[in-house]
């Protein structure tokens, strides 16, 4: 029976391509950070492509968050992390293996490792049996891990791999020294004394845990060429037990199924962003499962806030502050203004991050929302200028807002940070007034960032957010509030622009 999939919903496979673009928009919306911050927090590089991979299935989101609240729990959680650890260690058992030099050695690590999986294997199976379990796809897993350690041909191999290693268990031989001479052979009992028990007796003390495993040995785990030589005419005294376990190794090469590799990188997707939120929410920093739809254009996100730059400040233990976010009924398009370094872009990221996160399925930063689905985000950010390159900053800018306006359809969401600065404001607000009114006849949702506040006021789908300062009129409090604008966002800019701002008048006459 074949293993179904935790994120891609009831299908029996994985699909997952080895390589996924990384979307233009995440470097915008710092998504390439949280992304890697996932991989690194879940230990597997490969988590990073299935962050890639949004969705507009409003079911397949909900299918995932319901897996998300089951892992949210302790005990399922601490079931899935060990199953992940144990595929961990198979894997890097396997590239050990894969470096040894002599086959019989190989051979034998091969075998205790197959019996090892199985064990691992057969545990998670018993251990999903004896918790709660509510998500579908975890439920599924289930019924599909019993049903797993049940089917003959699981039950055949581990069958087949005790009895070799029974046999290998078997084999006694007596190391003969004389001199620089080394001899092998059949080891008897009636002739010989066994020394090996008095030696371990003797330095038992030495160990730094007398009754528990003996620690891995590091490295390659090579043999020396005494150790090689005395395996080798080891294996011409048994030579139908080395044979079987030549075979068996070669037979069963390949020996965890597909299904189980994509088992544990979805789990590890899963357990990654978990383990990337874990110290955020011990920050007390709030996350929501969203409503989502892939037709209401609503947007309410309360508290929330740019997951990237959360996880930079939490680490400093310096203070995060979330924000809400509204679009309602026919409004579309956000625009926010004020100072600059004020918590403009950071919203606009969070905008962005929240539309991604929850098309993944995920947990989003906020204390509730309700977020649509699009069906590709866009985005406008700044670029650094290229001396070599032919056209202006003004004509870069238009040539990009052109491509973005015809990829963009009304399901798409759309964020424009700061467009237009290079030119003058007559002509910068004509310019936005005429890509507003574009916006306005798509009727995407959109969040633009811009230093003229007074575009809120041209068309009824507009609504205006203004970075809010305290009551000095300087200092930034990086909350953004919805309303309309007052007018200083370009005063302010002005006054900083020739060092015209309170403080910096303060500063001269101090001096």
């Amino acid at each position: 029976m074949a293993i179904r999939s935790i994120l891609f919903g009831a299908g029996e496979s994985f699909p997952v391509p080895g390589e996924v673009a990384e979307p233009e928009y995440f470097r915008d919306l710092n998504l390439d950070r949280i992304a890697a911050g996932v991989a690194e927090a879940g230990k597997e590089p490969g988590v990073a492509a299935l962050f890639r991979l949004p969705t507009r299935d409003t079911r397949l989101v909900a299918f995932r968050q319901q897996v998300f609240r089951d892992l949210e729990e302790p005990g399922v959680r601490e079931v899935a992390e060990r199953f992940a650890a144990a595929m961990a260690r198979t894997r890097r058992r396997l590239e050990l293996i894969g470096r040894m030099k002599h086959p019989p050695q190989a051979h034998r690590w091969h075998l205790d490792l197959v019996l090892e999986h199985a064990d691992a294997v057969t545990a998670f199976a018993g251990a999903l049996e004896g918790i709660e379990l509510t998500a579908p796809g975890l439920r599924a897993l289930r019924d599909d891990m019993t049903e797993h350690v049940r089917e003959a041909s699981f039950l055949r191999l581990r069958e087949q791999a005790r009895a070799l290693h029974d046999r290998l268990g078997e084999v006694r031989y007596d190391i003969l020294l004389r001199g620089d001479r080394i001899t092998v052979a059949h080891h008897d009992p009636a002739e010989r004394f066994d020394y090996a028990e008095q030696v371990l007796a003797m330095f038992a003390r030495f160990r730094p845990d007398p009754g528990g495993r003996p620690p891995e040995r590091p490295g390659d785990m090579g043999l020396d060429q005494v150790e090689a030589g005395v395996l080798d005419l080891v294996v011409e005294l048994f030579p139908d037990v080395f044979r079987d376990l030549a075979a068996f190794s070669e037979a069963h090469r390949g020996f965890i199924p597909a299904g189980l590799i994509g088992l544990e990188r979805e789990l590890r997707f899963y357990l990654g962003y978990l383990a990337y939120l874990a110290p955020l929410r011990e920050a007390g920093l709030p996350f929501c499962h969203p409503a989502v739809s892939a037709t209401d254009k609503t947007l309410l996100a309360h508290d929330a806030f740019d997951l990237a730059l959360a996880a930079v400040l939490a680490e400093r233990g310096e203070r995060v502050v979330g924000n809400d976010l509204s679009l309602d009924g026919d409004e579309r398009v956000l625009v926010v203004s004020g100072p600059n370094q004020g918590g403009k872009t950071t919203l606009s990221r969070t905008f962005g991050q929240l539309h991604h996160l929850a098309a993944l399925g995920c947990p989003v930063p906020g204390s509730r929302a309700r977020v649509f689905l699009p069906d590709r985000i866009l985005t406008h950010y700044e670029r650094a200028e290229h001396p070599e390159a032919l056209a202006s900053k003004l004509e870069d800018e238009l040539l990009r807002m052109r491509d973005i306006l015809a990829l963009a359809t009304p399901d798409s969401v759309i964020i424009l940070n700061e467009i237009f600065t290079s030119t003058t404001w007559d002509d910068a607000r004509e310019l936005s007034a005429t890509v507003l009114a574009g916006l306005s006849r798509l009727d995407a949702p959109c969040l633009w960032v811009s230093f003229l506040d007074e575009l809120s006021g041209l068309d009824p789908k507009a609504v205006s957010m203004v970075g809010a300062v305290a009551e000095d009129g300087t200092t930034r409090t990086y909350k953004v509030v919805r309303r309309p604008p007052d007018g200083r966002a370009h005063a302010l800019a002005i006054a900083e622009r020739h060092g015209l701002t309170r403080a910096r008048i303060t500063e001269r006459i101090g001096r």
